[in-house]
């Protein structure tokens, strides 16, 4: 679990080094467009599974609410997949509105990679109920 926890640490702060040097050499400004990096990194870190541990698991179980639609052996619909648009959603109008701000085009196209994922995912999960 430690080797884990480490591995993912390290990333994140090779991550965080890549986007301080991106800062740096930066033409263009920050603003509201920046944003939208931002909330797609946030969508991104609340649907990924660090090892068993998964955080947007973890903020609906604070709020008492499932993360699984059967949550007696966590199969049929992850309700993460709502949570992280919650942010992509925004990030991707955000991007649009503001294309000539630092990070306004890279969370655009990352946020509308995982909505459209999470739009082919509902499909199928919608085909798989209505099947039976």
């Amino acid at each position: 679990m430690f080797s884990i926890m480490l591995t993912y640490s390290i990333q994140a702060i090779v991550i965080l080094l890549i986007i301080f040097e991106m800062l740096r050499k930066n033409r263009k400004k920050i603003g509201w467009g920046s944003l939208s990096l931002l909330l797609s990194l946030l969508g991104m870190v609340v649907s990924f599974e660090f090892g068993n541990y998964i955080l947007g698991d973890q903020l609906l179980s604070f709020l008492g609410l499932p993360a699984w639609s059967n949550s007696v052996d966590n199969t049929r619909f992850h309700y993460t997949i709502y949570l992280s648009s919650i942010f992509f959603i925004p990030s991707l109008i955000i991007g649009y509105k503001n294309p000539k701000e630092f990070g306004a085009t890279i969370g655009k196209r990352v946020s509308s990679i995982y909505l459209t994922l999470i739009i082919i995912s509902l499909l199928f999960f919608i085909i798989s109920i209505f099947s039976k």
